[in-house]
């Protein structure tokens, strides 16, 4: 029998190495191998970095990593199965080359490729420094207006990061606009730390974000704010003739700056001031004009040296009811026809106007009767009406029975 295997031996070998390979071939072809990048990138996670160390700069936060695996492995990879880690254990400060670790919870697979797998990173140890918050304010407000020195709450901030770093730092800044305020100005401001050139540093960090800053706002010596009342005339003669009313009155600005080298003045106005009069007495639509105000002497308006006052026109409205006797159209030859009743009633609705112009040839009711032949039908009247802003409802009655017949019905004889 040994000599049997000794001189069969490689005969044997060559008989199993075909087996296997014909096995890895079906193997291959019923679930093939698939090497290609994961389709999502993969995180690297910084583990064990020294408790009061930090990485300086900018870090990559994930790498994309190419897997060998069945297709069937392929296809239940989730990035849970992937973990990428930048070991720091133990690391001082300096620069280092650190090789990513890789661990893949999926079999059989294998990693063959890391993009990047070295990570060049600079440890530093971590500092702190407090600076005092400088608040910049840009732009004016409004005219007459002026601003008083901002106020920071908190007025410190301290800033955290590596001491390269937090040494850039030369001021924590919160910068706010002024443009065209009238009122004290409350709001939180975002911090920006700045080095002496004024360019933001990066890889800091300020625990406070954000700042409370108050900047009180008033008017300037010799300047007052007040109210501006919009002088309309002829709104009551207007509204009393009925056709018209008013339906809103509005100016802008609400409230001006006014000017006085006297400040005595300033101090005796009223709060308010009128505009010179706008008369609307022949008005049928909506005004919007701009006028000036009526200012005391020795008193100056700031800016426009004007304000723009609307006025909302709109018709009155009304309803009446008039009566029509009703007419036949389209009849055909030789016939006759008698409704019943012969009049309509129509109620109108719509702008005063209208209906104190209205003239009895602008209303109509007809029966149009084309096509029928002897007998009783029961017609509905139809409304025609020439001015187009007026509305009516369904007409008294809505409909209307109407003979037809061919010979004329004897015409009634006066009774004396």
């Amino acid at each position: 029998m040994l000599r049997w295997l000794r001189g069969n031996l490689g005969t044997l070998l060559l008989a199993f190495v075909m087996a296997l390979t014909v096995w890895v071939a079906a193997v291959n072809q019923e679930d093939p191998i698939v090497e290609s990048i994961y389709p999502q990138p993969v995180e690297i996670i910084y583990a064990g970095l020294t408790e009061g160390m930090l990485i300086v700069g900018q870090t990559p936060k994930d790498a994309t990593v190419t897997i060998r695996a069945p297709e069937s492995v392929w296809m239940e990879l989730s990035p849970q199965d992937i973990y990428l880690e930048a070991d720091l254990s133990g690391l001082e400060a300096g620069i280092y080359r650190i090789t990513l670790k890789h661990q893949l919870n999926r079999e059989p697979s294998k990693v063959t490729g890391i993009e990047p797998e070295v990570l060049i990173l600079t440890l530093e140890p971590s500092t702190s420094k407090e600076l005092a918050i400088q608040v910049l304010t840009f732009d004016q407000p409004a005219l007459g207006y002026v601003a008083e020195e901002p106020l920071a709450v908190p007025d410190h901030a301290t800033v955290v990061g590596p001491a390269s770093v937090v040494e850039q730092v030369h001021e924590l800044r919160a910068e706010i606009s002024l443009a065209n305020r009238r009122e004290t100005l409350d709001q939180e401001v975002a911090l920006v730390p700045l080095d002496e050139n004024g360019n933001e540093v990066k890889g800091v960090l300020v625990p406070i974000e954000q700042v409370r800053i108050t900047v009180q706002i008033k008017p300037g010596e010799r300047y007052r704010p007040i109210s501006v009342i919009p002088n309309v005339e002829g709104r009551e003669e207007m509204e009393s003739i009925g056709h018209y009313q008013v339906s809103a009155i509005n100016v802008i600005p609400r409230e001006v700056i006014v000017f006085s080298s006297d400040k005595a003045i300033l101090d005796a106005l009223p709060g308010y001031v009128e505009t010179v009069p706008l008369n609307i007495l022949d008005e049928t639509q909506d005004v919007e004009r701009r006028v000036p105000l009526n200012l005391p002497d020795g008193v100056s308006l700031v800016g426009d040296q004007s304000v723009l006052v609307q006025v909302t026109i709109v018709p009155i409205v009304e309803s009446i009811t008039i009566t029509r006797v009703v007419e036949i159209q389209r009849l055909g030859p030789d016939l006759y026809a008698y409704p019943s009743p012969d009049t309509v009633d129509v109620i109108l609705t719509g702008p005063a106007a209208t209906l104190d112009a209205l003239r009895s040839e602008d209303v109509r009711v007809v029966l149009d009767l084309f096509d029928l032949d002897v007998g009783t039908y029961q017609i509905e009247p139809q409304v025609i009406i020439l001015p187009t802003d007026l509305e009516f409802d369904t007409p008294i009655p809505a409909t209307i029975e109407v003979n037809v017949i061919t010979t004329p019905l004897p015409t009634p004889t006066p009774t004396s």
